[in-house]
């Protein structure tokens, strides 16, 4: 069966209510559906496996936990949800520091890197908001959206904007206030590209 944007017309409630419909009846009948979405919380929710497509060509085919993981590029890690696209350098230990500044990760990276310039991609639950302290890559908080069971914040920092997707909604966060982003095992980390 072939689906093309069978769920875009639809309020939010009632397209994750169909997108589980869809796929419990692909699996009781065991078909074979080719499911054509530029959404991708509905293709990671209905999919076994995924195909990223650009410009006609495969960018990449995986598990929907792979794509999101280990993207190939920085196209798929774009193209696979948010995405912050970083420059690095890893070391031999698997540490990588951020642009200029010395922001070692704390999480293994997902993706094989050899020592030198790479591209890194992370996502936006990987960061953790803190205090700002000599461990932590300082900013600004610029944004600060309340999403009910989550908060997405911006955080204005030396090497650009950065987007974080929180679950601390209890804390009274304030626009303005000094904070330090650190990188947990919470979200994907991955290299997307050696440099040079």
């Amino acid at each position: 069966m072939l689906f093309d944007e069978p769920l875009s017309n639809l309020d939010a409630r009632l397209r994750r209510s169909m997108r589980e419909e869809i796929r419990a009846l692909q699996q009781r009948l065991k078909l074979t559906v080719a499911y054509v979405t530029h959404d991708q919380s509905e293709a990671l929710a209905v999919s076994d496996q995924i195909v990223v497509m650009d410009a006609g060509r495969i960018a990449q085919a995986g598990t929907p936990r792979q794509l999101y993981e280990q993207p190939a590029s920085e196209f798929v890690a774009g193209f696979m949800g948010e995405a912050m696209l970083f420059d690095g350098e890893a070391d031999a230990d698997g540490r990588v520091r951020l642009g200029p500044l010395a922001v070692p990760t704390t999480v293994p990276l997902r993706g094989a890197a050899v020592p030198g310039k790479v591209k890194l991609a992370v996502r936006p639950e990987a960061w953790v908001v803190g205090a700002a302290d000599s461990g932590a890559l300082g900013g600004t908080l610029a944004k600060a959206s309340y999403l009910g069971s989550l908060i997405e914040l911006t955080v204005a920092t030396p090497v650009g904007e950065i987007f974080v997707v929180s679950p601390d909604v209890t804390r009274d966060w304030k626009v303005g206030e000094a904070v330090g982003l650190t990188l947990s095992g919470r979200g994907a980390v991955s290299v997307v590209g050696q440099v040079g």
